[in-house]
């Protein structure tokens, strides 16, 4: 079977309490704000860091009042002055998607190791990517490992499966399949697509657990139910590759393992039709 690529999750803009959208509002007018918005104001406007960050927030999700990033990271901004960690990780995320304020990997990093310093794991995730990529500091794999596994040892999914991948692929770090695969699979029980892509990718190449392309597609399925881009290829790809027992093995263990929903096929079922892939996945 041809060699996969490995995935690497570079999502910061998703990091735990960030905002997730990236588009610009203007506020409404105070009179339209529910009273809880509008006391939340009052006691922001008198100085307390809390509702500073919490109206911070309500004007960056665009719920209760309508969306507006400049002043969501005006408030944010307001609180982070004070130290408030998890406002200075939101802080960083507008600064790096450049929403409501200019585009500033510097500000974004600096802004992340505030944070990550004061222990916030979406933080330090942030702050090694930051470093993974060069963006804001400079490139380095050692700081990028180092955040990743702060990170990753609080508990942070994304954190586990970057961690994981330096191991899995060697890079900064010696090549250790054994310990990508537990990082892995911590990220997996949290229902991480990623990693249960990348569980998947050893299986079906041998990379540190035997070859075994029936395991391979019950990661693969697991993938593909959480979204996973390149999953139901994988799963069609490696699905092409077994017997017709091992079909109905690896079929059952979908089932067993709740992967199906009633009334609905499973990438690996799907792949018995015409269209089942026929060239290895990327």
């Amino acid at each position: 079977m041809g060699r996969t690529a490995i995935v690497v999750v570079c999502l910061a803009a998703a990091a735990c309490g960030a905002p997730r959208e990236v588009s610009l509002g203007e506020g409404g007018p105070l009179q339209k704000r529910k009273p809880a918005v509008t006391e939340m104001l009052e006691m922001a406007q008198a100085g307390d860091v809390a509702s500073q960050r919490a109206l911070g927030l309500e004007y960056a999700r665009g719920e209760e009042i309508q969306r507006n990033y400049a002043e969501a990271a005006r408030w944010l901004r307001e609180a982070a002055a004070k130290n408030d960690a998890q406002s200075q990780l939101d802080l960083g995320l507008l600064y790096s998607s450049g929403n409501g304020v200019e585009q500033d990997h510097v500000e974004a990093a600096k802004l992340f190791r505030s944070a990550a310093e004061q222990g916030i794991a979406a933080a330090q995730f942030n702050l090694g990517l930051a470093h993974a990529e060069g963006r804001g500091v400079e490139q380095s794999m050692a700081e990028a490992l180092r955040w990743y596994r702060l990170a990753a040892e609080q508990g942070d999914p994304q954190a586990q499966v970057n961690l994981g991948t330096l191991y899995d692929t060697g890079n900064g770090v010696s090549q250790d399949f054994s310990v990508a695969l537990r990082w892995y699979s911590a990220a997996a029980e949290q229902g991480s697509p990623h990693a249960c892509y990348n569980i998947g990718v050893m299986h079906a190449n041998g990379s540190g657990v035997p070859a075994d392309c029936v395991e391979a597609v019950v990661w693969f399925t697991r993938s593909a139910w959480g979204k996973h881009p390149g999953a139901e290829n994988a799963v069609k790809y490696c699905f092409g590759q077994l017997s017709e027992d091992q079909k109905k093995q690896a079929l059952q263990r979908a089932r067993d393992e709740g992967q199906l929903a009633s009334g609905k096929q499973s990438a690996a079922e799907a792949s018995t039709s015409p269209l089942a892939a026929s060239e290895p996945f990327d």
